[in-house]
């Protein structure tokens, strides 16, 4: 087929940017949902300790900031596991990759958030147990807008550890 056809139809076809699914074996360690009330979205810079810094790491992050007023539901089915959401925690979630099993509109929706909107947030705890790597997921499995909280509880910390490992990454 001509190269030309080919870039023109590369071109005009229409873009579809989809999470990569859930890995096949991988086991639920914990869900939380919680209703949250987003504060602000902040840059946090790669800060040059592998050899990949900065431009091929992934470690540069845009964070979506949530302080947690309720937790609706706490699922632990196994011995580890992310730790219940406590109102006044803060859930980050990452604005820049999406996590595999979580759909494309999370992000959508959140750059969609101005600060003081209250949201139901579902964040599930997955473990990757492939053949060749192990790791840990945690993708955004609902999010929706819901009625502002009268009641939002002050922060645990003054300024929360931005480098602690967040919920959903």
């Amino acid at each position: 087929m001509n190269k030309i056809i080919l870039t023109l139809a590369g071109l005009f076809a229409p873009q579809i940017v989809m999470a990569a699914p859930l890995p096949e074996h991988s086991d639920l360690l914990a869900t939380n949902t919680v209703v949250a009330v987003y504060e602000k979205t902040v840059d946090r810079p790669c800060r040059h300790l592998t050899s990949l810094c900065p431009d091929r790491c992934n470690h540069a992050k845009k964070l979506a900031t949530f302080r947690v007023v309720v937790n609706e539901n706490y699922e632990h089915p196994g011995q580890y596991g992310d730790d219940k959401s406590e109102p006044g925690s803060v859930v980050y979630v990452d604005m820049l990759h999406d996590e595999p099993g979580q759909d494309e509109s999370v992000r959508k929706l959140i750059s969609e958030l101005k600060p003081g909107d209250a949201v139901r947030i579902r964040i599930d705890h997955y473990y990757v147990n492939g053949d060749s790597c192990k790791y840990p997921v945690r993708p955004v499995t609902l999010i929706e807008r819901v009625e502002k909280p009268a009641n939002i509880p002050p922060a645990k910390d003054k300024e929360p550890i931005m480098d602690i490992m967040p919920l959903a990454r």
